[in-house]
């Protein structure tokens, strides 16, 4: 299988009520993703709200955006779990949905020592024949994996082929890529402020829940990369800090929420008890952020919403080169 690289969104969940699955907004999102040129999607992933869903939904969920991506780009199923044995049987679970790959968080709610981690990763990976992504998000679990613990894994477990890193730690992503980065195994920054050091780095691509909104920006940025326009590249990252900036509002959630709604794509993709409501100030303010850093590149984008139509030229497409970035998309590498 080609090694994963590029721009790997952790696809929201859009719901409605009863925080059941919106399949409707899901497959609009998802198509919304792809039309953007995304390389990959993480499904059931934080963003994707596997903390608030049932066990039922996380899986629907799954099912949803593997049958609308359609093997157009590999699609990531998520597992968040607390245990040995229940992650081992929701990694089966969604391994039956049809995924190409699964990425699985580290154990959280209990501390968890290096050799805890080895077997908990060790046991689950062995549950399945599919390629595995650790996903090393500490803030979140308590628990960092230890770049000698990934070394340990990759070494000894065949089909852990990669690791989403949320560490924000630069000196720990060093001595991650220095011991594992290379042509077989996978690197992804989780850190959508440190995506073009990530990938001077060594890393090979970035997972970002804010690409659910502005994808268009992030494969902008992958492309530049690629092509070595750092310049460029570095003004992308600057529009996605500049947009990321609507996180502000609604403890990221509810920000989230209203640029769904705000983007015809869904209500909301937000589980209670963390449903929050915006100020009507605020709601101005995701707008215009909205208006300024996102719609601009909507006129290239026609199929996501059905529908939808453009209108006018494509003056505003063009500004900052846009449009010449976001028309070439990179496939998955083939390192």
């Amino acid at each position: 299988m080609p090694k994963l690289a590029g721009v790997v969104p952790p696809i929201g969940t859009p719901v409605s009520s009863q925080d059941r699955v919106d399949e409707g907004g899901l497959r609009r999102l998802t198509r919304y993703l792809l039309e953007a040129g995304v390389h990959g999607i993480l499904a059931n992933g934080t963003m994707g709200g596997f903390a608030f869903l049932t066990d039922e939904e996380q899986i629907r969920a799954v099912s949803i955006v593997v049958s609308e991506t359609n093997g157009v780009v590999p699609v990531m199923g998520g597992i968040g779990e607390t245990s040995t044995s229940r992650a081992v049987k929701k990694a089966k679970e969604i391994a039956s949905e049809g995924v190409t790959h699964l990425t699985v968080l580290a154990p959280y709610y209990f501390l968890a020592t290096q050799d805890n981690l080895y077997a908990y990763f060790s046991e689950v990976a062995a549950a399945v024949d599919l390629p595995i992504f650790l996903y090393d998000n500490p803030v979140l679990t308590k628990n960092n994996i230890l770049p000698e613990t990934v070394l340990r894994l990759r070494e000894d477990v065949p089909n852990i082929i990669g690791i989403k890193e949320s560490n924000q730690d630069c000196v720990n992503l060093q001595r991650l890529i220095e011991l594992n980065g290379g042509d077989e195994f996978s690197i992804l920054t989780g850190s959508e402020f440190l995506i073009v050091v990530g990938l001077r780095m060594g890393c090979d691509g970035f997972v970002g829940g804010l690409h659910n909104l502005c994808p268009h920006i992030a494969v902008a940025l992958y492309n530049a990369y690629q092509k070595g326009d750092i310049n460029a590249a570095m003004g992308f990252q600057r529009e996605l800090e500049a947009t990321w900036q609507l996180f502000r509002y609604g403890n990221i959630w509810g920000a989230f929420d209203e640029a769904l709604r705000y983007l015809g794509i869904a209500d909301r993709a937000t589980g209670a008890p963390y449903v929050s409501q915006l100020t009507s100030d605020e709601v101005r303010k995701v707008h215009s952020i909205l208006d300024q850093r996102v719609k601009p590149y909507l006129p290239v984008m026609t199929r996501w919403k059905q529908g939808w139509k453009t209108s006018g030229d494509h003056d505003s497409e063009q500004k900052d080169g846009r449009a010449s970035h976001l028309r070439q998309k990179t496939p998955i590498s083939h390192k």
